[in-house]
This record gives C-alpha cells, sequence and structure tokens, in this order.
C-alpha cells in the first residue's frame, strides 16, 4: 500500500473514532420506547413507574391474552397529556386492545380497538389526558407477539397560529415529523385554479393473495391541465424501493414518499433472499406524492395506474387524491 494513502486512511480512522467520541445522545427525558419483546426490562423517565407483562390462560369466559401494562407517576402540570403510539400487527379479529384506570379499578379510558383488520404491520396514536388514569392496558390474543412495542411521549401545549381560510394545522405534531393522515372529501374543490378532487378514499390492499400489485383509476377530464400531482397514503412501505406511476400508459417513474426520522421505531428492517442490503419498511402511513405533466393528460377519460413491482410484501393504499392546475378562470374538469 502507497505510504500516502495508508495515511489517508490511518487519518480517516481517526477522524472517525473522534467523532464516535463526541457523539452525544438526544435527551428523551419525556419520551420512551417500550419494547415488548425484549427480556430486559428498558430504560424509563421518572415520570413512567414500571411497565409489567401478565398473560392470562385461556377460560370458558375468554381466550388467552397478554395485557402490558403502563403505570405511570402522576405529575400535574407536567405530564397531563401523553401519546401513545402503539406497534402491531393489525391482524383481522385479533387487534390489540386500550383501555385506561385508576388504581382503584375504575375505566377512565376506552375499550379502544386499534387497527382496521388489514393483515399488515402498522400503528396507531391515541392521545391520552392523564387526569385520573394510573395506567395503561394493551390487550393482545396469545401470548401477545403481536404487539412489538409502544411508544409514550408526554405532551406539552403550544400557542400556534393559522390561516383562517384554510386550516389544517394538526392538534399534536408527530415526534419522528411523519405528516398528519390526510383528510379527503367528496366534492371536487376548486381553488385559485387548482381543482382538487378525491379518486379513492378509502383502503386498498396491494400484493396480498387475493389482490394483484396494481390499483387503477379512471377520470374525465373535459381539457388536460397545465400540471397536476397525485398524493396518496402508504402502508408497510419499503422505504428504498417506493410505488411507481403510470399515467395513461407512460411510466413516470418512482413516486415521492416522505420519510419520518429514521429514529422513528415503526421503521423495522429485515434481510430478504437475493437483496444485498436489509430491506426496511414502514409500519405506519407514509405520505406519497408524484408530480405529472400537463402533457400526459387528455380531454376526455385518463387512466392512472400505481404499480408496486419487486413488492414480496403486501402493501395498502389510501387517500388517493389527484390536483390538476389550470389558468385562472380557465374551464377545468
Amino acid at each position: 500500500m502507497p505510504r500516502f494513502l495508508a495515511l489517508t486512511l490511518l487519518s480517516l480512522s481517526l477522524s472517525i473514532s473522534a467523532l464516535g467520541q463526541d457523539l452525544a445522545r438526544q435527551p428523551t427525558a419525556f419520551t420512551a420506547y417500550l419494547d415488548f419483546q425484549q427480556q430486559q426490562p428498558p430504560e424509563l423517565p421518572i415520570w413512567i413507574e414500571r411497565v409489567e407483562t401478565q398473560t392470562i390462560d385461556a377460560s370458558q369466559d375468554q381466550p388467552q391474552h397478554t395485557i402490558f401494562r403502563i403505570r405511570f407517576r402522576r405529575f400535574p402540570g407536567l405530564i397531563d397529556e401523553v401519546l401513545l403510539r402503539v406497534y402491531f400487527d393489525d391482524t383481522p379479529g385479533a387487534q390489540p386492545v386500550v383501555t385506561g384506570w385508576s388504581e382503584i379499578g375504575t375505566r377512565i379510558l376506552g375499550p379502544i380497538t386499534l387497527g382496521q383488520g388489514l393483515g399488515l404491520p402498522t400503528s396507531q396514536t391515541i392521545p391520552i389526558r392523564m387526569g385520573g388514569i394510573d395506567y395503561v392496558d394493551i390487550e393482545a390474543p396469545g401470548q401477545g407477539g403481536s404487539v412489538r412495542g409502544a411508544l409514550a411521549v408526554a405532551l406539552r401545549q403550544t400557542l400556534s397560529s393559522e390561516a383562517t381560510d384554510f386550516g389544517g394545522t394538526p392538534s399534536i405534531v408527530d415526534p419522528f415529523g411523519n405528516a398528519t393522515p390526510a383528510v379527503t372529501g367528496s366534492d371536487d374543490v376548486l381553488l385559485f385554479g387548482r381543482v382538487k378532487a378525491t379518486l379513492e378514499p378509502g383502503v386498498i390492499p396491494l400484493g396480498t393473495a387475493d389482490d394483484n400489485s396494481d390499483a387503477a383509476f379512471d377520470f374525465p377530464l373535459q381539457q388536460p391541465p397545465l400540471i397536476a400531482l397525485l398524493t396518496f397514503e402508504i402502508l408497510n412501505a419499503d422505504v428504498s424501493a417506493p410505488p411507481h406511476l403510470l399515467v395513461n400508459g407512460a411510466d413516470t417513474g418512482a413516486v415521492n414518499v416522505t420519510v419520518p426520522d429514521l429514529a422513528d421505531p415503526a421503521l423495522t428492517g429485515e434481510m430478504e433472499p437475493a437483496r444485498p442490503d436489509a430491506v426496511y419498511r414502514y409500519a405506519g402511513w407514509l405520505k406519497c406524492q408524484k408530480v405529472i405533466p400537463g402533457s400526459l393528460l387528455m380531454a376526455g377519460t385518463n387512466e392512472i395506474l400505481i404499480t408496486t413491482p419487486g413488492h414480496p410484501a403486501p402493501v395498502a393504499l389510501r387517500a388517493i387524491e389527484v390536483q390538476l392546475k389550470y389558468t385562472p378562470g380557465a374551464t377545468s374538469q
């Protein structure tokens, strides 16, 4: 090895070492990720007293189930509201249930059944007013393997302003920067030359045993727009292999997926056959967007096709919406 190259490699090694020594742990005194599948107890902030796990055997009245119990310490004025996000497999008929209780056994919260029975890994957020609540139970079927963990985040109130005519400020800001869930409407809406239309408000599973990997949508236009924008949300996405969009048969390439902070526990990796890198999927809904050139659309019926090529695992889509931009005052749709 040439001497200058060896010195360069040594310098790089020392630089990385120095960076490692200077690496500071981000403080999270008001946040805790509770991994229910690990054997060792998690590190807990002072406002969480302990986490208990109890598996209850089957009886004549109920099947076997497991309770993950999170016990809180009361700090009025400091821990008045908690965001609880549960990470679980959304198995039909075996979804987890969340309840909140006082120490004397009075149920204050729930029961709240999580998920929609989509059969996919997912997560769901519940804001909890802590007044009177001493512990929260997450109940799962069997030995609780369908519930991976929970994120508990203490919330604080802040003052914000929003546009009077538009609104849209989220009541709770996601700690990892994830977009708020989409809100679709049944009517087409015109604003400053933009027409917004919902193509499908519900959930569309893709890649399961009974479904193919494509989702097609037809919509008529009186005249093509100058430019368009397709927006939707995807569940269980491989963040390195986003869906592709075809417009009237033309492949426009991969859609843009908004990926939150990589610290989000919803992002989990695993090795898959014939892939050199770990595949990271997001157990939650991610926002997707794709700009469509106006030249790809035409007067008459248009087809948009969302494909998930090469996805060995199923996904789901929801809130498919298109925006069409016209010259203000021009005839649209």
